[in-house]
């Protein structure tokens, strides 16, 4: 995986592509390319989407070289510029396709998503504060594939635990993280009953 530029990297980069130097645009494209996909994957889109949009967003960068003068906000720009096209590819799709809530609201203001993001990463950060035996119960209650009803038999033969145990045990690390979370200023804490 490729470093991410300085942004005197970038400024330079940039500067390059302004001028129309040979390969410049190609290693600006390569340089960004996985943060635009990145981004646009997490829509859900079909990848013929996911590639139109990929194209749309360089295009719109192309477009727009003069402007991206602030080397430091090249990622901000991308990122918010990918998440404007998938919207709107979004709004397109949901219009022909009549799909049932694949997408991501489309209508959600960025801030809310930052705000998302933010709280997601604020309990991440917390997780990694809770004992390693609540992160490990944790971690196999909710992985992916783990379904609405947990073989808590496998469980407690993976954990070396009581099968009694496994719920007051959940329930104490789950307040516990909610505890760490208020501490840090979070409003809404998930009650445990929403991680069923």
């Amino acid at each position: 995986m490729a470093a991410v530029p300085s942004p005197a990297d970038t400024r330079k980069l940039l500067l390059a592509c302004q001028r129309g130097e040979p390969n410049a645009w190609d290693r600006f494209v390569r340089q960004y390319s996985k943060l635009v996909y990145s981004v646009a994957n997490r829509y859900r889109l079909p990848e013929a989407d996911i590639e139109d949009i990929h194209q749309s967003v360089f295009l719109a960068a192309i477009k727009h070289l003069e402007q991206l003068r602030q080397s430091d906000r090249v990622v901000a720009w991308l990122v918010t510029t990918t998440h404007r096209e998938c919207w709107r590819v979004g709004r397109r799709e949901q219009r022909t396709l009549d799909l049932e809530g694949d997408f991501a609201d489309v209508d959600e203001p960025v801030s809310s998503v930052i705000a998302d993001q933010e709280e997601r990463q604020l309990v991440r950060e917390e997780f990694t504060s809770l004992s390693q035996r609540c992160q490990q119960l944790l971690t196999r209650l909710f992985e992916p594939g783990a379904g609405n009803r947990p073989d808590y038999q496998r469980l407690a033969t993976q954990l070396n635990m009581a099968i009694g145990s496994i719920g007051p045990t959940r329930a104490r690390c789950l307040g516990k993280l909610a505890e760490l979370l208020r501490a840090r200023g979070m409003e809404r804490i998930p009650d445990a009953r929403e991680f069923d």
